[in-house]
């Protein structure tokens, strides 16, 4: 382009000068636009030197210069001055266009000589208009009233110039309520180049409002312009929904998928403004899945049914009046969108009501939902039945008996002993006996041989055995007559001592399922 100018300015350097001034020699010795390649609806300016010539015979008064566009006059400079041979003066003039393209402009030299003749001269100056200010495109994502919305903005620069100090803020009227972030910058938008930028704001109307940015910026020649864009979009109403789902954990499988399994609870925020409160409890499967479920770890689902981001989001759990550890779930959560926590519930050893307040941050405001559910842990429970004590010629008494696991959890490190008393004292070849591992609903039969003397009333046995890592030690006092055999169909309740926890009763339905195999248990 600017080798474009120059070939043009050397075509159209001849002087022209208008009326019968023989002894006046007036000339445009030089014309520069300044920037070279303006932009729409910046302003440029020409400057012109108009020079008398050395070899001029008369001094010149200067009366005007005139920088005319296709549409009429653009710019006029007074009174320029006297110049006498070989003198020059510098005149700038300034325009703008509010729409691109290349036009041809006319610089008009106006004046007199000292005989008061008129002499005049002009000069055609070619300019180039380049499209305008930066390019903004708008992009508002899901605005609703009382949530932080952020607004994008994509800044380009159509022009062949640098831009550079872009400030992008909210217009007066544009920023739907109240910003938080307003103002955004970029120091340099070279030729050709597009960045964004990001403003945030919360909105406190619902309904069809205007979003609409200013972006100043200054050019490559030193302009400080300003351009503004703004459209239209759709707030939603403040709506704080978060639905809780309450399932047993499944661990991921070796192939990194997890197995999901019967829904504990469901409970959805309430549909409106400020969430809800309340619960419920299905059974089934989610998508025909099945597994392995942890039935001490539960997972909660926590799901956005509203219509602003959840964050800061804490499960808290809770039985009875024991708390259970917080856990924290990462955000934002977006309306439609879900995010699980693992709760761990090893420490509820008895089926209790188990609460699960869910508190989190909806757009600027606090919330909180919550349900509850009925939590029954698998707990394993030994009883000893089918006992039959058996004494012998020598006075050894033999205790024959099952341990039965009552409970539905696995029982390991199962180990039955006779206890020593005063009238009671373990005896060679069986003082003790490691059963080992029972199952849920299970049983395994031991021996145990032991001397009474005649004054004993009971054979102290002690149980000792683990659920899922929580020693129990429990002391079981068979009857004994002293006869040759004494037998008992009936687990007997013995006095119980827990290394950690509580030790748990057994169920009578539990009893029930065990007299129906009595068949089994019989020696």
């Amino acid at each position: 382009m600017k080798r474009v100018f120059v070939a043009l300015l050397v075509l159209l350097s001849v002087t022209t000068v208008a009326g019968a001034v023989p002894d006046a020699r007036l000339t445009v010795s030089d014309v520069t636009v300044a920037p070279e390649a303006p932009l729409v609806d910046e302003r440029f300016t020409v400057t012109a030197t108009v020079q008398n010539s050395a070899g001029s015979a008369s001094a010149v008064d200067v009366d005007r210069v005139v920088l005319r566009g296709p549409d009429g006059q653009l710019d006029t400079a007074e009174n320029v001055g006297a110049l006498s041979a070989g003198d020059s003066v510098t005149v700038p003039l300034t325009a703008r266009f509010d729409t691109p393209g290349v036009r041809t402009l006319e610089l008009l030299v106006v004046g007199s000589d000292e005989n008061n003749n008129d002499v005049r001269i002009t000069r055609p100056v070619p300019v180039a208009v380049e499209r305008a200010a930066p390019q903004i495109e708008l992009d508002v994502a899901d605005p609703a009233v009382d949530a932080e919305t952020q607004v994008q903005l994509t800044v380009s620069n159509p022009a062949k110039t640098p831009v550079r100090n872009l400030v992008a803020t909210f217009t007066d009227e544009g920023s739907l309520g109240e910003p938080v972030v307003g103002r955004a910058t970029v120091p340099l938008l070279d030729a050709g180049e597009t960045t964004t930028l990001n403003l945030t704001t919360v909105p406190t109307a619902a309904g069809l409002r205007e979003v609409g940015v200013s972006l100043d910026y200054t050019t490559d020649a030193g302009t400080e312009n300003t351009t503004t864009f703004a459209r239209s979009v759709r707030v939603d109403r403040y709506v704080a929904d978060a639905g809780i789902e309450i399932r047993p954990y499944v661990p991921e499988t070796d192939s990194g998928e997890a197995n999901v399994g019967d829904l504990q609870g469901l409970l959805t925020g309430g549909g409106g403004i400020g969430g809800g409160v309340g619960g419920g409890v299905t059974e089934g499967s989610q998508d025909g899945q099945s597994g392995q479920a942890d039935p001490s770890r539960i997972e909660v689902v926590v799901t956005n049914f509203g219509s602003v981001p959840l964050d800061d989001v804490v499960v808290a759990p809770s039985a009875g009046n024991t708390s259970l550890p917080r856990q924290s779930i990462s955000g934002p959560i977006l309306p439609g969108e879900e995010a699980t926590a693992v709760v761990d519930l090893r420490d509820i050893r008895t089926t209790e009501q188990v609460t699960v307040g869910v508190s989190y941050t909806a757009g600027v405001r606090t919330e909180r939902s919550e349900t509850t559910y009925t939590y029954r842990p698998e707990v394993g429970d030994i009883r000893i039945t089918d006992v039959d004590l058996v004494r012998d010629d020598d006075g050894v008494v033999t205790v024959s008996a099952n341990a039965v696991n009552v409970g539905r959890a696995e029982v390991t490190g199962l180990v039955v002993e006779v206890v020593d008393t005063d009238g009671v004292e373990p005896r060679y070849p069986q003082r003790d006996y490691f059963v080992g591992t029972v199952g849920g609903s299970d049983f395994a039969p031991f021996d145990l041989t032991a001397t009474v003397n005649s004054t004993a009333e009971t054979v102290p046995v002690r149980v000792t055995y683990q659920v899922d890592g929580v020693p129990y030690d429990r002391v079981y006092d068979l009857p004994y007559e002293g006869g040759s055999q004494n037998r008992s169909r009936l687990g007997l309740p013995g006095s119980t001592t827990l290394g950690a926890g509580v030790a748990l009763l057994v169920a009578i339905p539990a009893l029930v399922v065990l007299a129906a195999r009595s068949g089994r248990f019989g020696r």
